[in-house]
């Protein structure tokens, strides 16, 4: 098993527990309040945090194996040259477009790091750190596409 492929997994698992995580956290919240009649007041603050992560490191998985939504009703029908020079002109677009995210991110975190979630008495930094972190990940993503690895998601790999 290769870096990638392990970190991918890594990841993957990290974005599945954060997502079982965030549902059980939702309807424990849902039960709580509507059933109970005592609302739990982490749990919105918890979910929100979840999410934010869940929503920014999945976005690297969709990075890696491209799997991201593109128009290409055009594309197809150039040579293959050309359309691997217009796919790493957007790259590029893409990879600007992440640096400002991730400096702009980068920036929210620290302006918002004092802050605390009420309930949870933890710094609302952590929420916004999810996107320079996600910005840094999608970049790598490209880099490793544009190096040829790992674009098939796992199970999928060629059987060699």
């Amino acid at each position: 098993m290769t870096v990638p492929n392990l970190f991918d997994r890594l990841v993957g698992w990290v974005l599945a527990a954060c997502l079982g995580a965030m549902s059980c956290i939702v309807f424990v919240s849902v039960v709580f309040r509507y059933v109970l009649d005592s609302p739990l007041s982490w749990t919105e603050e918890l979910a929100s945090l979840l999410f934010a992560w869940l929503t920014f490191v999945g976005a690297y998985i969709g990075s890696r194996y491209r799997s991201h939504i593109a128009i290409d009703t055009l594309v197809i029908f150039l040579p293959p040259d050309v359309r691997r020079t217009l796919a790493r002109l957007g790259d590029v677009g893409v990879l600007l477009l992440l640096a400002i995210f991730a400096w702009q991110g980068i920036r929210l975190t620290i302006t918002t790091w004092g802050l605390e979630f009420p309930a949870m008495e933890i710094s609302r930094g952590y929420l916004y750190a999810s996107l320079p972190v996600g910005a840094c990940l999608m970049g790598w993503a490209i880099f490793q596409g544009w190096r040829g690895r790992g674009l098939e998601p796992p199970g999928r790999e060629s059987q060699s």
